[in-house]
């Protein structure tokens, strides 16, 4: 049965949140996750085709907020100078308006490779962006 186009269902920024480490981005602009298949060709004589065999993934986004604190660098900043990397987890839910429905992901094992300390401009607000990789996914609820 094909559905009916409603454009009151398409998914919309506004009604997206994430949690970092069970921690609400109260302040988050945008947020974006993506996965990368790893393939390998392979060939095989007497056959002009290439094939390819899947090897693994991996995962890595960016997530940015207003800035209100300092939770994400002290918890880098700490795990950096002792070498103890902590354990990260973000969950992404995004509603769609009007419907009970929710599109939610959890990535885990998610490792920070960089963080500003220091990052400013007169005359404007600052933005904290997070750069991220992910070992792990889980596809909670779809729409």
């Amino acid at each position: 049965m094909a559905r009916e186009f409603n454009p009151n269902r398409i998914l919309h920024g506004n009604e997206g949140t994430a949690w970092f480490n069970g921690k609400k981005l109260t302040t988050l602009q945008s947020i974006e996750a993506k996965v990368a298949g790893d393939f390998e060709d392979i060939n095989v004589c007497g056959d002009p085709s290439t094939y390819r065999v899947y090897n693994g993934y991996s995962g890595e986004g960016t997530f940015t907020c207003f800035k209100l604190d300092s939770d994400v660098v002290a918890l880098m900043a700490e795990a950096f100078r002792t070498g103890e990397m902590p354990t990260i987890t973000i969950i992404t839910a995004l509603s769609q308006k009007g419907t009970n429905k929710v599109e939610r992901v959890a990535l885990s094992d998610v490792t920070i490779d960089e963080f500003y300390l220091a990052k400013f401009e007169k005359k404007a607000k600052v933005e904290e962006e997070v750069p991220f990789k992910f070992g792990k996914f889980d596809l909670l609820e779809s729409i």
